[in-house]
């Protein structure tokens, strides 16, 4: 055959890979079980490693006895014999076109897991971070509401009519070593903590152990696992009742991301390493997954891989520039923020060249803002260059480009609008209080609570903006065809 994907040395080499790959995963999880280090997480990934590469085995040797039937001259004969031989040639080319995007998906997808144990093994490495002396020996446990013994709150009408005062409730532990022990503790009630209890609710309390003894009991808040459980159900039920297959590969990203998040770019930053480099490294990575899951590997992927990247990147130089100019920085986010104060009781137990960087948080935030948004950008883009040409080959490079840059203006106005009314809403109390102290102009602009929301909506703005011309351009590129020259 002419082309390098229906050659026997090609799929060969995808055995071996397949092979090598499972071989690799299987010793890795037994290396782990033996020396007792088998974590949930590392686990579960060397066991879809190990699958991944069992499937790349059996997709190369089936795709292998196919090719051995395909004829390796045209068919002879008449002309309907002919036509026939080439159709069934064709079909089962393309055939063994898909099974190639799906063994270079697997390959990557594959490559892209033992990263991410590598990068999980480094975040669960790093320095410890001391905890507070107020929290230690501190604990939480489940309970339930056995009795209402006394009520005393009343609403308040200056306040929307929200209960204050407080009751008294004996509880049911459920968890923990003292499951069945029954305390009588107070339920206090506010319009900024607390809700009103019924007999059957369920809640959580803490205390202190201090020679076997219960000490600090204390009910802290009603228990909303349940009802977060029903409402994420939910919403993974209507995903994949309205996307379908699609909106199943979707949420499976979306899990991907929250994993990338929490247990390998978090602790990497609390341990020290450099924050834009370490976020955006963490963008690239669930990028290239997340699109190569939904579409696999083909031009239309690497189009929007490369426009997103590249979009959140130009964002993150944005924001670095609007920062220096606005002389703002991930410190001043605490006049939003008070979380940062506790950041910095953090950093002065760490080492001080390989500790929290908080100033570069400001315009991390930007980078993991701008993503989903040019995330959508870029990929509408790359789908809607990739139809074109469907529709219509003949079209020139140049006349892609105009095209797309059609479609993206239009996408501008409407993402950029979306993106920074999400921003205002996520900080609408604090803006509503600003705008009741009737500052002047100059008085407003200057604060560093609006300069700080200025920077993060204009710089995730601008990485969105920017995303549209460079998948335009990158798309042009991919998908068009040069122009040739007259005579």
């Amino acid at each position: 055959m002419r082309e390098l994907k229906y050659k026997k040395p090609l799929w060969y080499g995808v055995l071996a890979a397949g092979g090598l790959i499972a071989l690799a995963a299987i010793a890795l999880l037994l290396r782990r079980v033996l020396t007792g280090g088998a974590a949930v997480i590392p686990v579960a990934v060397l066991i879809a490693a190990a699958l991944g590469g069992g499937y790349l085995v059996f997709l190369a040797m089936r795709t292998i006895s196919q090719t051995q039937s395909l004829p390796e001259k045209e068919a002879t004969g008449s002309r309907t014999k002919r036509e026939q031989a080439q159709l069934a040639l064709a079909e089962a080319k393309r055939g063994v076109d898909r099974q190639y995007a799906r063994a270079l998906s697997a390959v990557i997808l594959l490559l892209c897991a033992f990263l991410f144990l590598w990068a999980y093994g480094k975040a669960q490495t790093t320095q410890s971070i001391p905890q507070s002396t107020v929290v230690t020996g501190v604990l939480y446990e489940k309970a339930t509401v056995v009795s209402i013994d006394d009520s005393q709150y009343q609403g308040q009408q200056d306040v929307e009519d929200v209960p204050v005062g407080s009751q008294i409730v004996t509880v049911e532990l459920k968890t923990g070593e003292l499951r069945g022990h029954r305390y009588q503790l107070k339920n206090n009630l506010s319009y900024l903590y607390g809700t009103i209890l019924k007999e059957g609710d369920s809640v959580t309390v803490s205390f202190s152990l201090t020679d076997g003894e219960v000490e600090n009991i204390a009910l802290q808040d009603y228990d909303r696992t349940t009802p977060l459980l029903i409402v994420v159900i939910a919403f993974l039920v209507i995903t994949v009742l309205v996307g379908g297959k699609v909106g199943a590969k979707s949420l499976l990203g979306l899990a991907l991301t929250i994993l990338c998040v929490f247990s390998v770019m978090i602790p990497l930053l609390l341990g020290g390493s450099p924050t834009l480099p370490t976020i955006l490294a963490t963008c690239a990575f669930v990028t290239v997954v997340v699109f190569v899951i939904l579409g696999g590997v083909n031009k239309k992927t690497v189009c929007a891989i490369l426009g997103t990247v590249s979009g959140v990147a130009f964002a993150a130089l944005f924001g670095r520039i609007a920062c220096a100019l606005t002389r703002v920085n991930g410190f001043q986010m605490y006049v939003a923020n008070p979380e940062v104060e506790a950041l910095l009781q953090i950093k002065q137990g760490q080492d001080p060249f390989s500790s929290l960087l908080i100033g570069d948080l400001l315009v991390g935030g930007i980078l993991l803002t701008a993503l989903g948004a040019v995330n959508d950008v870029a990929m509408s883009i790359s789908s809607s260059m990739n139809e074109l040409m469907t529709v219509n080959p003949n079209l020139t490079r140049r006349e892609l480009f105009k095209s797309g840059m059609t479609i993206g203006s239009d996408m501008v106005g409407t993402m950029t609008n979306t993106l920074i009314l999400a921003l205002v809403g996520g900080s609408l109390t604090l803006m509503i209080y600003l705008s009741s102290l009737e500052p002047s102009f100059s008085q407003l602009m200057s604060t560093a609570f609006l300069s700080v929301e200025m920077v993060q909506m204009l710089a995730s703005s601008m990485g969105v903006i920017l995303a549209v011309p460079l998948s335009v351009l990158i798309g042009m590129l991919l998908f068009g065809k040069r122009q040739k020259k007259a005579g």
